[in-house]
């Protein structure tokens, strides 16, 4: 069975270590859209995902931002309180490869989920990325990683609304 924090616990978490108040926002409202991504493909399988590990490892996914590689420096964070299950979903949340097999696991709902809000609003996956990588400039090594990490957004998207037969986005805020 695995450790994970409650609601509770995971905003204490994130108190202990002054997490600004706009990432909170920001987490919150990642956590509502993985919810709901969660809770459709839970109603769709005899397995669905785990909604507790979702909700935990959404608020908890920018613990670190800020930091280097905040993904990993996050994970390390829920690596030492004993999280090691939220901590795998936190660390892949900035870059996930994905195969395109399914079904898609948590750690794609909390990835996607991160990709439907900038700051506190809701976006489109491609508006994410393409607004990144146009800020680029003449990093072309950063933009080619930036696509790349598109292309495995889109490919998320596609597997989570070929499961459910719903569009992503308007899923996602169909309960926000």
């Amino acid at each position: 069975m695995p450790n994970i924090p409650t609601p509770d616990q995971c905003e204490q978490i994130l108190a202990s270590h002054n997490t600004p108040e706009a990432t909170i926002i920001h987490s919150r409202m990642v956590r509502d859209v993985a919810r709901s991504i969660g809770r459709d493909l839970k109603w769709l399988r005899d397995r669905g995902p785990n909604l507790a590990q979702i909700t935990a490892a959404a608020l908890l996914h920018d613990i670190a931002k800020g930091q280097a590689d905040h993904a990993a420096a996050g994970a390390e964070i829920l690596r030492g309180e004993g999280y090691d299950e939220v901590a795998d979903i936190v660390a892949a949340h900035n870059d996930l490869e994905y195969s395109g097999e399914l079904p898609v696991t948590e750690k794609e709902i909390v990835f996607i989920a991160d990709k439907l809000v900038k700051g506190d609003q809701m976006v489109t996956v491609i508006y994410m990325y393409d607004h990144k990588i146009e800020a680029c400039g003449n990093d072309a090594q950063k933009a080619a990683d930036l696509k790349r990490r598109k292309k495995a957004a889109l490919r998320i998207k596609t597997a989570i609304e070929q499961e459910t037969g719903k569009n992503l986005e308007e899923l996602a805020i169909a309960e926000n």
